[in-house]
């Protein structure tokens, strides 16, 4: 099974630093950080709202959601109460630090001065400020909501999950999760403690994946819906998917 270091987390995400202009024949590039990841956040808070009876969840686990950007979005626009699950080990080590040093370095890898940046324009594509205004969070931590370093492997790990929302959890949703698993038997190992986790059938276990089934050079898992599909159908899970261009396949479908 892969180990989320740093070095997985770089090799995965490799992001324009900059959403507008920039006086320079190029943008800074940078990996898993909350501002170049803003916009697959938004879009993965877009997919949620398609998730059953997403208009009635008050309390969700959120499972492998990294430092937990979009469960922070989903809480501030919607007032959803979150709980994060994920056990990387970059994400449980760095959380609760300013993502600065981690800016400052990849950028003078990238053959920036962080001291002595071009011009960078604003969200009006016209106005010069300052990048590390947007850059950092001015919070100091790399995200608010409560993280839960759980595996759910046990009775315990998963009651300290369930306890975490005081005992009150009407959802259940693995980000991308399913896609980031080695082989068809570790998806099935996540699968199983999804369902050990849910408290009651009412609780719907949705699963967001990509569904694609392209071929990458990450080495994870790469099943089509329809695949993941008939490996939920086939093992008796009656859980939900919702595919990267938010298409949602029920359980049975």
């Amino acid at each position: 099974m892969a180990v989320w270091n740093k070095a997985l987390f770089d090799q995965v995400y490799s992001l324009p630093g900059w959403q507008w202009g920039v006086r320079h024949n190029r943008l800074p590039r940078f990996h898993y950080n909350w501002f170049a990841m803003q916009p697959i956040v938004q879009n993965l808070a877009a997919r949620y709202q398609v998730a059953p009876g997403f208009a009635q969840i008050s309390d969700v686990a959120i499972i492998g959601g990294g430092y937990g950007w979009v469960g922070e979005l989903l809480s501030q626009t919607y007032g959803v109460n979150v709980v994060n699950v994920d056990t990387s080990e970059h994400v449980v080590n760095t959380i609760t630090t300013s993502e600065e040093q981690e800016l400052r370095d990849t950028l003078t890898s990238d053959g920036w001065d962080p001291d002595n940046l071009p011009v960078f324009m604003g969200p009006d594509w016209n106005t010069p400020v300052n990048p590390w205004d947007y850059w950092v969070r001015n919070d100091g931590v790399r995200c608010s909501i409560t993280l839960a370093a759980e595996d759910m492997s046990t009775n315990g790990s998963r009651r300290n999950v369930r306890q975490a929302l005081s005992n009150n959890m009407d959802a259940i949703i693995t980000e991308e999760a399913l896609d980031s698993q080695d082989t068809e038997a570790d998806a099935l190992v996540l699968i199983e403690r999804c369902e050990q986790l849910r408290p009651n059938p009412n609780c719907n276990v949705v699963h967001l994946i990509d569904g694609s089934g392209q071929p990458s050079t990450l080495p994870f898992i790469n099943y089509t819906t329809g695949e993941w599909r008939a490996l939920l159908d086939t093992n008796e899970f009656n859980h939900w998917l919702i595919d990267a261009a938010g298409n949602v396949s029920a359980p049975g479908g």
